[in-house]
């Protein structure tokens, strides 16, 4: 009887160990399968059934920007955001709206119009919280690459200028700073 209570405890950690061990193997795996909202499948799916019908601007794109900080006409800072954001662009009355990935437009409603320009857009937002405004015209390159350009508003660039410079930066009420943002956002979704 002594001599088993030893055997017990042993199979008992054993037993312990390969659970563990097994379940630490597969929240791994779980972790490398990317994670993709149920907007945006959706939106996938939507995009698929009605490929043929599409307009060029209409699809999932990714985001990326870069930002240049200048005083006074100085450039001080360039940074470069890979994958900024993921952005869904629908046609809906007239007008092309832009979604988060988890269709939804809860900082702020945001549309493209087209213009008469060919492959040109006006590119319009209101931030709801800070209540700035932006148009810009957006141009679009090989029906997948969106550009724009424009200076960050008053109260995005006041939201943006920590994420920026980091938090040991101030913005400080003496210096004219602006935050000119470049950005080209990547067609994912359908593609041609």
């Amino acid at each position: 009887m002594f001599g088993l209570i030893p055997v017990n405890s042993f199979l008992k950690t054993t037993l312990f160990i390969l659970i563990f061990s097994g379940c630490s193997n597969l929240m791994k795996q779980q972790d490398q399968i990317p994670f993709e909202p149920p907007a945006k499948l959706n939106y996938k799916k939507h995009f698929t059934r009605h490929q043929s019908t599409l307009d060029p601007i209409e699809g999932i794109w990714t985001e990326y920007v870069v930002g240049t900080l200048s005083e006074d006409g100085k450039v001080i800072k360039r940074k470069e955001i890979p994958k900024r954001a993921i952005w869904i662009i629908i046609k809906s009355k007239g007008e092309y709206r832009i979604l988060n990935e988890y269709g939804e437009q809860n900082k702020f409603i945001a549309s493209f119009k087209r213009t008469p320009k060919k492959n040109t857009y006006t590119f319009n937002v209101y931030y709801l919280e800070s209540k700035d405004r932006v148009m810009a015209e957006a141009t679009l390159v090989n029906g997948n690459r969106l550009e724009m350009a424009f200076d960050a508003p008053k109260g995005i660039f006041e939201e943006n200028y920590k994420e920026f410079m980091g938090p040991n930066h101030s913005a400080g009420s003496d210096k004219q700073l602006t935050l000119h943002w470049q950005f080209n956002w990547l067609k994912s979704f359908p593609h041609d």
